[in-house]
C-alpha cells in the first residue's frame, strides 16, 4: 500500500535534529578538527548514535490512544501495524460510546487520561474548542481532499478543529412490499397509509414512548421553515437567538401532533421503531444511513425486510429538512504525542483505503472525495445525499449542547399525547434558554 508520509518525515525528522542536537559537545568539535580520517569515522558515528536515539526515543513514547466507537474502532486498529512499523510507537485504539466521548474528553483530557485522537460529531466542535479541549490542525494542501462544506463545519473562529471523514442525514425507509411507490409529499404518504392493513403501521419515528430525541424530530421543525437558532450568512448561528417557540417551528410541531392525533405516527422509542419496520409491521421508517449495515446483513438480522430508502417527503412544497451531520477526527488538545498524532491522521487515516473501509464498516456519506467517486454508483449513498442536500448542518456552537434534553423530553411529552404542540415548544424554548443563561 503506497502512502504518503510528509508529516510522518517531518516528525522522525524532528527526532533526529533533535538528538543531533542534543549530542554536540566540545570532545566531538575537537575530533573533527583533527583530521579528515578522524572527521569521517565521528560523523559516522554520530549517524548510528542518531539512528539508535531517534529509535529509542520511539520507543519511549506512550501508545497513541485513539478512542472510537465499536463500529469504527476495528478499521482503525487495522492501521496500527503499518503505523508501529513506520513510527516506533504502537497504536491502542479503546471503544467508547459515541455519545459518552465529547464530555469523557472534556473531563478527563485535562487529568492526562484521555485520548490524543477521537472521533467526533461536528457539533461538538464550538463546545470542546471554548473548554480548550481540542488542538487545531493544519491539514495545509491535504485539504483539497476533502469537501469543501465537510471542512467548513469543523471550523471555530476561523480555525480547522478536526479532520472531517463522514456526512449523513436522516431519510425515509420504505418496505416495497407494503408500499409500491415511495410517496413524494406527506399527503402522499398519509394516503398511502390509509390503504394498509390492519395490524401495520404507517410511519415510525425514534422519540416517543419512553426516550426523547430532539435529532429525528428536526424534520418537523422545519417543515414549515422553522429554526432552533438565529442565523446569518454573515456571521453564522446566533446562540442568543432561541427560535424554538417561533411561529414557524410550532407550526411543525402541530403537524407531528396531527399526525399522532390521527394514528400515522404511533409512540415509539428508537428500539420500537427499528423492530416495527424490520419485521414488516411498519410502512415507513425515518431514519439515518448507519442502519444501512444492518438491514444489509442477515447474520445480524435473518428477518431483514425488502426494503428501500427515499428523499423525506415535503410539507405544502416545503423541504422536511434533516439535520447535516458530519464526522470528524479531532486531536486533543492534551495528547502526548501532538506531532505523531497530526502524522497518524494525514498519513494513515486520510488515505483512499481507510477512508472507503471507514465506509463499509458504518455506511454514512463521506466527505473523502476519492472515497464519493467510489460509491457514487451506489443509489442508496446517492439518496442519503440528495436527503442531506435539502437539510442544514447542526449547528456547531457551544449553545447546542442545551438543545438535546429540552426539546427531546418536549417532543417526547407531544408524542405521548400529554402535552400540545405549542406547549411543547414554549416549555423547550424556556428551558434551553435557561440552560444556555446558566453557562
Amino acid at each position: 500500500m503506497k502512502r504518503r508520509y510528509t508529516v510522518l518525515a517531518a516528525v522522525i525528522m524532528a527526532f533526529a535534529l533533535l538528538v543531533a542536537a542534543c549530542g554536540d559537545s566540545a570532545e566531538d568539535t575537537t575530533t573533527t578538527q583533527a583530521g579528515t580520517e578522524e572527521t569521517t569515522t565521528t560523523a559516522a558515528e554520530t549517524t548510528t548514535t542518531t539512528a539508535a536515539t531517534t529509535t529509542t526515543a520511539a520507543e519511549a513514547l506512550p501508545p497513541l490512544l485513539v478512542w472510537a466507537d465499536e463500529k469504527r474502532a476495528p478499521v482503525i486498529q487495522e492501521v496500527g501495524a503499518a503505523f508501529e512499523e513506520a513510527t516506533g510507537v504502537s497504536l491502542q485504539v479503546e471503544i467508547v460510546d459515541f455519545g459518552s466521548i465529547k464530555d469523557e474528553v472534556i473531563t478527563k483530557g485535562p487529568a492526562g487520561e484521555g485520548p490524543d485522537v477521537f472521533i467526533g460529531a461536528h457539533d461538538w466542535v464550538g463546545e470542546l474548542a471554548t473548554n480548550g479541549a481540542v488542538a487545531a490542525l493544519d491539514l495545509g494542501a491535504r485539504a483539497s481532499e476533502f469537501t469543501d462544506n465537510s471542512l467548513l463545519a469543523l471550523q471555530w473562529e476561523g480555525a480547522q478543529y478536526g479532520m472531517p471523514y463522514a456526512t449523513e442525514a436522516i431519510a425515509m425507509y420504505y418496505n416495497p412490499d407494503i408500499i409500491e411507490t415511495a410517496p413524494a409529499t406527506i399527503e402522499e404518504l398519509t394516503t398511502a397509509c390509509d390503504a394498509l392493513e390492519s395490524g401495520v403501521e404507517c410511519l415510525v419515528v425514534p422519540g416517543g414512548n419512553d426516550a426523547g430525541d430532539a435529532y429525528h424530530h428536526q424534520m418537523f421543525i422545519t417543515s414549515f421553515g422553522g429554526q432552533l437558532f438565529g442565523f446569518s450568512s454573515d456571521t453564522g448561528f446566533d446562540g442568543s437567538t432561541v427560535l424554538i417557540n417561533s411561529e414557524e417551528t410550532v407550526a411543525g410541531a402541530t403537524l407531528l401532533e396531527e399526525l399522532v392525533a390521527d394514528g400515522y405516527v404511533p409512540s415509539t422509542n428508537y428500539g420500537d421503531a427499528k423492530n416495527l419496520f424490520v419485521n414488516g409491521e411498519a410502512a415507513f421508517w425515518f431514519t439515518g444511513p448507519w442502519e444501512v449495515g444492518s438491514l444489509n446483513t442477515p447474520a445480524d438480522n435473518p428477518g431483514a425486510p425488502n426494503w428501500s430508502v427515499a428523499t423525506m417527503p415535503t410539507v405544502d412544497g416545503n423541504a422536511m429538512a434533516p439535520h447535516v451531520g458530519i464526522q470528524g477526527f479531532y486531536q486533543s488538545a492534551f495528547a502526548q504525542n501532538a506531532a505523531l498524532a497530526s502524522a497518524f491522521l494525514l498519513d494513515f487515516v486520510a488515505t483512499p483505503e481507510v477512508m472507503t473501509a471507514l465506509y463499509n464498516a458504518d455506511p454514512r456519506g463521506s466527505a473523502y472525495k476519492a472515497t464519493i467517486t467510489e460509491i457514487e454508483g451506489d443509489p442508496v449513498a446517492a439518496t442519503f445525499a440528495a436527503s442531506a442536500a435539502t437539510g442544514t448542518y447542526m449547528p456547531n456552537i457551544p449553545e447546542m449542547g442545551s438543545i438535546w434534553g429540552p426539546v427531546g423530553d418536549n417532543f417526547l411529552l407531544l408524542r405521548n399525547g400529554e402535552v400540545d404542540a405549542a406547549s411543547a415548544m414554549t416549555t423547550a424554548q424556556e428551558q434551553v434558554e435557561a440552560a444556555i443563561a446558566g453557562g
